[in-house]
């Protein structure tokens, strides 16, 4: 499979190895893409650099990650919104838990509650890690599916 269809398409399916690979090299690429304005002989340019773009190029990462992580799952003969569950449930958890524990209520004037934070943020965990053993560990099904056929790794 080209390298376009791997990071572009939402189509097809792909092994454990090129799953890891890819998703490796998106995370070097999009840290030397962030953290190369340091190379700069100013650190305020540097800084001001990395504060305009940072997101930016997270943002444009995200239609690579979440295409190979939906054709991995097409390998797994389950559907790509399946990475609701495994990315966007456990960011979503871990941000309310953090918001809870570190910002004041102002209707109350009482600082954060550490025990419903705590709560939601050990609730990230575990579909984290299924996530992690159902994307990047479990092999894909065994011949053809119905995201297409068997891919070589």
């Amino acid at each position: 499979m080209k390298l376009q269809k791997i990071l572009l398409s939402f189509d097809g399916r792909i092994g454990r190895r090129t799953y890891w690979l890819a998703i490796l090299a998106l995370i070097v690429a999009v840290q030397v893409l962030t953290f190369a304005p340091f190379l700069l002989e100013s650190e305020e340019a540097a800084v001001l650099m990395l504060a305009l773009t940072s997101q930016f190029i997270w943002l444009l990462s995200l239609w690579p990650m979440l295409a190979v992580g939906s054709k991995r799952l097409h390998d797994r003969n389950k559907n790509g919104w399946w990475l609701l569950v495994f990315w966007l449930l456990p960011f979503a958890l871990f941000s309310v838990g953090l918001s809870i524990a570190l910002f004041n209520d102002p209707s109350t004037d009482r600082s954060g509650d550490l025990s419903t934070a705590s709560i939601l943020i050990f609730a990230s965990l575990p579909p984290a890690l299924w996530g992690i053993v159902e994307l990047g560990i479990l092999p894909g099904t065994k011949g053809p599916n119905l995201y297409g056929a068997d891919p070589d790794n």
